[in-house]
């Protein structure tokens, strides 16, 4: 009987172990698909593309973009990154009147 129930908790944490394997996998594969790019160090046009230059010292990648369907895509992309930047410039205003009711 005792035996019974290590085997059953030990197939329960086999289990749970196999669900975040399972897990960590799908988080690496988005991963994948995805590139971050904070700061940019290098930003010049050749040939009908955009290259970007990112990445840190260690790392350093290159991101290139066709020219005609980035300015294609410019006015969305003005819009999109306006917005964000006024919602940030808002959170920054709210932190400083918070900070300055501490005083």
């Amino acid at each position: 009987m005792e035996q019974d129930n290590r085997i059953d908790r030990l197939q329960s944490r086999v289990e749970e172990q196999q669900e975040l394997i399972a897990v960590l996998y799908k988080q690496l594969d988005e991963k994948d698909n995805h590139t971050y790019v904070g700061e940019t160090h290098t930003l010049h046009c050749s040939d009908g593309e955009l290259v970007i230059g990112y990445g840190n010292v260690d790392e350093d990648k290159t991101l290139v973009m066709d020219a005609d369907q980035l300015f294609r895509d410019l006015p969305s992309i003005i819009s999109m990154v306006c917005k964000e930047q006024k919602k940030i410039q808002q959170m920054h205003l709210e932190m400083i009147k918070i900070a300055q009711a501490e005083l």
